[in-house]
């Protein structure tokens, strides 16, 4: 038994051996708090990342995946007929000297849509792809192709009117085949490089007209071209009487007293014309190599009747 003296100071040592053990374990217990903690904070973080980046791949997928199964894919060659008319003229043609996406013109009046990547495909298919191309800009104050594909284009100002009326910038899209002939479908008056393509031989037509009008109707000229390339109607057959573009006019290749003309070369007193080489007194003719008094038909005289 500790005598009396002694008894404090080891109730003293005991107190703080207690006191040293509950200190290291309180230590322990925030090291530990503290770990959890860090890791919680970068766990965190990380977790939203993924989510988000599996998020963003779902979203690419889904959309892929729809893109596939609307038109056009990348297997497809579609035509459709475009023309620019200012207050009812008639602009020529535009030519697209790039085209990295596969909306292009060939200085034809016909858009050529057969899609090289995503970027023209199904839902992105629209007028704003073959703006890029060609350089055509579309807005409501203008219509301009000056900067890259014509030269010598000269812009369409909307501020000018149209013979004294008010005016504005349009396009019309034109349903080709439908059941009572040419239709008007859509004038739209903003937005423009947001028109989509629908489907195979459409026709658009870009203008500056009086205000509250749809754009003019394709002619007659370009839907035989686009019939051409895509072999479904034939507007001669129909009716359509095709302009003169002065490509064949009269007195040309094909016109009077051309190759095919009178006095051409298939004409009269031609080459198989009369007194030709195939006429009277010709080589075929009278008098001739195989004509009367000839080799092959000898003349019997008097003297053997």
């Amino acid at each position: 038994m500790l005598e009396s003296w002694a008894r404090p100071l080891a109730w003293s040592l005991v107190g703080k051996a207690s006191s040293s053990k509950k200190v290291q374990r309180a230590a322990k217990a925030a090291a530990s708090s503290r770990g959890t903690g860090e890791k919680r904070e970068r766990g965190f973080p990380l977790l939203v990342l993924a989510v988000a980046v599996l998020g963003i791949g779902l979203v690419f997928a889904a959309r892929a995946s729809r893109e596939e199964q609307v038109a056009p894919f990348r297997t497809d060659h579609w035509h459709s007929a475009y023309e620019i008319y200012d207050c009812g003229t008639q602009r020529s043609p535009l030519l697209t000297e790039t085209d990295p996406d596969g909306i292009h013109t060939h200085a034809d009046s016909l858009l050529h849509i057969h899609p090289f990547n995503s970027s023209a495909t199904g839902n992105d298919a629209r007028l704003g792809v073959f703006m890029d191309a060609s350089g055509l800009q579309v807005s409501t104050d203008t219509i301009d192709a000056s900067g890259v594909s014509d030269a010598g284009f000269v812009p369409i100002d909307n501020s000018t009117g149209c013979d004294g009326a008010d005016s504005e910038i349009v396009i019309t899209r034109w349903n080709v085949d439908g059941a009572d002939g040419l239709e008007a479908e859509t004038t739209y008056r903003g937005d423009y490089r947001d028109i989509p393509f629908l489907h195979e031989r459409e026709a658009f037509t870009i203008a500056k007209v009086p205000v509250g009008e749809d754009a003019p109707a394709p002619s007659a000229a370009v839907l035989a071209q686009l019939d051409t390339s895509t072999g479904t109607t034939n507007f001669e057959s129909e009716g359509f009487e095709l302009p003169d573009l002065g490509l064949e006019g009269d007195d040309e290749t094909t016109g009077d007293d051309a190759t095919t003309g009178d006095d051409a070369t298939t004409g009269d007193d031609a080459t198989t014309g009369d007194d030709a080489t195939t006429g009277d007194d010709a080589t075929t003719g009278d008098d001739t190599t195989t004509g009367d008094e000839t080799p092959t038909e000898p003349e019997t005289s008097d003297s053997e009747g």
